[in-house]
């Protein structure tokens, strides 16, 4: 399994700290979000540094993602990692870091220019990320070139969008090799800003996996001037982009603690559970993004489901944030639990209109719409049928559209409500009403409805016990 991972990226020392809501208003930075350093935010670093409880922990998106893949796998030098880093302590403090972890550090050595740092600021556990790329922001290509033979091993190339601020060379270099290329959205200013956004729209053709979060990939559709803002129709947007090869593109958005939303090479949304934490654990969601997309990682790189890589990446990120920064214990707890296997679903079984009693409940049945009755109360009355008779059915507002003059309909787990003596067929929210299809249940019947025989015109007397 030795170098099945590589990684490229922006390796940064973080240095991270609690803040007040002052520093974020001095800087002008923001909860959740990833920027790049520009020059009044200097003095944030040293600010940092000075302050107590500073800590200096091994980052930068890649290089936390690599990490932590390489915890969840247990077997050293499963991963790689590249990216460029200074001569000096900050840089060592890097390397030592990478080789305590087991990953296979192979760094670029700039001689004149700092390690690069992170500035994590942290505020009641959410935090704001200022990069000082420094040396990081001088990866060439040519270090790549001399190290093909990692990069050809590898089964699976990871990239943070971050990247493609620095040298998008290697990354065009990487994606078109015969391995599976994954690469994260990372941040709303690299699709806002047109050079970074040019990279992405180079790179996509040849994205295997897409990571991103909600914030990301609703700033993607707003830049690409897509009308939908849901994440499911991004996610499905996303996938169908052009995509070179044999294999389509499969989208994982997170969306912190409610569900991940996933779009497979089938075009198909599914959603999987994240582990949600009380409050009270809750340390620091610096990295968690990170850690989700490691733990997916070493799913991918194993040959696992997206059930399985899901999973994995849930109880990463469930663990990291948990903790200060990016950091782990020294083993996983992680043990997979498979999907339970869904019951095979009941064919429903159809009944006809004249067979409906004042006291029929779980209705399914299929009607063709006749004409609109007029309204009672909140409710529209449309009267519906088959060749068995009709019956008026009570509708909301937000259930007539459905019903035009002249649709066959299926009407599934109806019930009657009587009013005032005369039955009316209710469908509420446990019930479904949609156009009938032939790959449906039901089917798509041609119906001849019996008029003449009207089950909501007899009126009915409450007996007596």
């Amino acid at each position: 399994m030795a170098g099945v991972l590589l990684g490229m990226g922006n390796p940064l020392l973080d240095i991270s700290n609690n803040v007040e809501k002052d520093t974020f208003e001095k800087y002008g930075i923001k909860a959740g979000d990833a920027i790049l350093a520009e020059e009044k935010h200097q003095p944030l670093f040293k600010e940092l540094a000075e302050k107590e409880g500073v800590q200096y922990i091994a980052g930068g998106a890649t290089q936390n993602s690599i990490r932590v893949a390489q915890w969840m796998l247990q077997k050293k030098n499963a991963t790689s990692y590249m990216g460029c880093i200074g001569k000096d302590e900050n840089g060592e403090k890097l390397k030592e870091a990478c080789a305590k972890d087991g990953v296979n550090g192979v760094y670029m050595i700039d001689e004149s220019t700092p390690t690069g740092t992170c500035a994590c600021c942290i505020l009641d556990k959410e935090r704001s990320l200022v990069t000082n790329l420094s040396a990081a922001n001088n990866y060439k290509v040519e270090h790549l070139k001399e190290n093909m033979a990692i990069l050809q091993k590898a089964k699976v190339v990871y990239s943070a969008g971050f990247f493609m601020t620095v040298c998008p060379d290697a990354m065009e270099l990487a994606c078109k090799q015969d391995s599976t290329y994954c690469l994260n959205l990372s941040a709303p200013f690299l699709m806002e800003a047109p050079p970074f956004k040019a990279c992405l729209d180079k790179l996509m053709p040849h994205v295997d996996f897409l990571f991103g979060n909600e914030t990301e990939a609703a700033t993607y559709a707003k830049v690409a001037g897509w009308s939908e803002t849901d994440i499911p129709s991004i996610a499905k947007k996303l996938q169908a982009l052009p995509k070179e090869g044999d294999t389509k593109r499969t989208v994982v958005i997170t969306q912190g603690s409610s569900p991940t939303c996933v779009c497979g090479v089938d075009g198909e949304i599914n959603e999987y559970p994240v582990l949600r934490l009380p409050a009270r654990k809750l340390v620091d969601t610096n990295g968690a993004g990170d850690a989700y997309v490691g733990g997916f990682l070493s799913g991918l790189v194993q040959g696992k489901d997206m059930h399985y890589c899901c999973q994995a990446g849930a109880y990463a990120a469930s663990v990291i944030v948990q903790r200060s920064g990016c950091t782990f214990p020294a083993t996983p707890k992680f043990s997979y639990r498979p999907p339970q296997k869904p019951r095979p679903l009941r064919k429903p079984k159809f009944t006809t209109i004249e067979k409906i009693e004042p006291d029929s409940r779980g209705i399914n049945v299929m009607v063709k719409v006749v004409k609109e009755a007029g309204v009672s109360g909140d409710f529209t009355e449309i009267v519906c049928g088959d060749a068995t008779g009709v019956a008026t059915f009570s509708l909301r507002e937000d259930q007539k559209s459905i019903f035009k003059v002249g649709e066959v309909l299926r009407v599934q787990n109806a019930k009657v409500r009587m009013v005032k003596g005369y039955v009316r067929i209710s469908i509420d929210k446990w019930a479904k009403a949609a156009p009938a299809a032939e790959d449906t249940p039901g089917g798509k019947p041609e119906i001849d409805v019996k008029e003449g025989h009207d089950i909501s015109a007899t009126e009915y007397e409450l007996a007596q016990a």
